[in-house]
């Protein structure tokens, strides 16, 4: 029996004939069959067990996941087609609340000594460049905790990842409060870095796979916008709090918030129903998984996932086989070449500001209002990706993005220029952070369940040793001022532009998907 046709089917996948055992359209198996057709129904179970075995056990790949039971009367649910097609109800979405609430904490753990570091310059009587190893720092934490993270994540579960993300970067965070020095600093900043590269991709993968394959693209998008809302929300915090009770009140706050939340998720978030069967699971455990999915579907004891046949299990090298290879590379160098200048931005962009003459306030209302283009962008890129396609929506704004900082970097930056410089942060972020959020969105979407949290881990790992990069060429640019400052900006974002365009698994827009299937 090939591990693609389907059970109760029959001879060469066809429609069952008269007595033998049918297939409803929600994926379960239903009629009377005879016994003639019990017992050959016995056989192809039997025989579907060997072939399972034989490609999980022996040779490490994963053609079908199944758990069934041994009573040929048990209602059998395909969760994969359930997760793909299903309804996208109130409880999948509070799925999507619950990450994007983990998302916000890690944009805004994220950005946080970037609102920091004039006033630790001040206070230590430090130069950029002294702070420029503890940025690098931060972001080697992340470079290696997000391939950690998404590995994790395929392991030993989503859940598990993302929970143990979020406590180490807001324990770690909230440390710095405590920093007597640059060498400390640069310490906890690493120790924050592994856990929120971690965090991202567990969320992701989670978010994908409680929604319904006509609002993934969406639903992506609506937790990566939590990114720069988390950086908006370090922006205000930081004009409020910094002039009043010092730098050290950011990390308190920003510390204490996600070790709370990683206590929420531990009793309020689900695990993926689609992970668990496929780590052998409890079926009570999996039951109250498929339950998010569809409450009348978790009745049933009996599951089985038809979707990734031929796909390796969860490994880097999977990645990289024939149908991904060229996909994987681009992919790889656009999310390089897109976080490389947006933490430049959120590094130091405020630095930027206070040495051209404006204050402390201003500076982080500058950067907020780039987070804050960053949320309308996140949406309406998502919004565009549903109608016209990955490659149209993520082209678009990665070319506009490119224009603007071509803008930017043409302007005089000083205090006469303050509202043209205002809106021109705002509309690049739009476009960059825009740009940014669809990378994650099309990662999602190229790879199947059980490499995605891997996929998108490792692509995301890769766009960190860009932001590592970014700590030199943020203090490089500034000592020649900020229109190179902004050509670089320019430069990075049009190398994004051309990785995107040599992706050739892109998600088609929504109506031609729905045309060429008939519907």
């Amino acid at each position: 029996m090939s591990a693609r046709q389907h059970v109760g089917r029959g001879p060469n996948g066809s429609r069952p004939v008269e007595g033998e055992r049918g297939e409803c359209d929600d994926g379960c198996l239903t009629g009377a069959p005879d016994e003639r057709a019990w017992r050959e129904l016995g056989g192809r179970v039997a025989a579907a067990r060997a072939e399972i075995f034989e490609s999980v056990y022996k040779r490490g790949r994963t053609n079908v996941t199944t758990q069934v039971l041994d009573t040929p009367q048990q209602r059998v649910i395909d969760i994969g087609s359930l997760a793909e097609e299903g309804t996208w109800n109130a409880s999948r979405k509070q799925v999507l609340l619950l990450c994007a609430l983990a998302i916000v904490l890690d944009g805004l753990d994220n950005q946080i000594l970037g609102f920091a570091i004039p006033s630790m310059i001040k206070e230590w009587s430090v130069t950029r460049g002294d702070l420029a190893p503890a940025l690098a720092l931060g972001f080697v934490g992340m470079t290696i905790g997000t391939p950690i993270g998404g590995v994790v994540g395929d392991w030993l579960g989503r859940k598990v990842a993302l929970i143990a993300s979020v406590f180490l970067f807001g324990a770690a965070t909230f440390a710095i409060a405590v920093a007597h020095g640059v060498g400390e600093v640069g310490l906890y900043r690493f120790l924050a870095g592994l856990g929120l590269g971690g965090a991202l991709p567990a969320a992701t993968a989670l978010i994908a796979e409680f929604t319904p394959r006509r609002n993934r693209s969406l639903s992506v998008m609506l937790g990566i916008v939590c990114i720069p809302i988390g950086g908006m929300i370090g922006g205000l915090i930081a004009a409020q709090l910094q002039p009043e009770y010092g730098w050290r009140m950011l990390f308190v706050v920003s510390g204490v918030l996600p070790v709370i939340v990683a206590a929420i998720l531990m009793f309020a978030l689900p695990e993926s129903p689609q992970y668990l069967l496929a780590r052998g699971a409890d079926m009570e455990k999996v039951a109250k998984s498929v339950r998010i999915l569809d409450e009348a579907a978790a009745a049933s004891k009996a599951f089985i996932d038809r979707r990734d046949v031929g796909v390796e299990r969860a490994s880097l090298t999977a990645l990289f086989i024939a149908g991904f290879r060229r996909t994987t590379t681009a992919l790889w160098i656009a999310f390089f070449f897109c976080l490389l200048p947006v933490y430049v931005l959120y590094a130091w962009a405020p630095t930027l500001l206070t040495g051209k003459g404006f204050d402390v306030q201003t500076a982080s209302f500058g950067l907020a209002l780039f987070n804050f283009g960053g949320v309308g962008g996140c949406i309406v890129t998502g919004w565009a990706i549903g109608r016209y396609g990955t490659r149209v929506a993520i082209l678009t704004v990665a070319g506009a993005a490119t224009i603007g900082a071509v803008i930017l970097a043409s302007i005089p930056i000083s205090t006469e220029t303050q509202p043209l410089l205002m809106a021109l942060l705002c509309i690049e972020g739009f476009c960059l952070l825009g740009a940014q959020g669809s990378l994650y969105a099309l990662a999602a979407h190229i790879y199947p369940t059980n490499v995605r949290s891997t996929g998108v881990g490792a692509a995301a790992g890769f766009g960190r040793a860009g932001a590592i990069v970014s700590a030199y060429i943020g203090t490089f640019a500034l000592n020649y001022g900020a229109t190179v400052f902004f050509a670089v900006i320019a430069f990075c974002v049009a190398i994004t532009f051309i990785a995107v365009a040599v992706i050739d698994m892109h998600q088609a827009a929504m109506k031609a998907e729905t045309a060429s299937s008939g519907i």
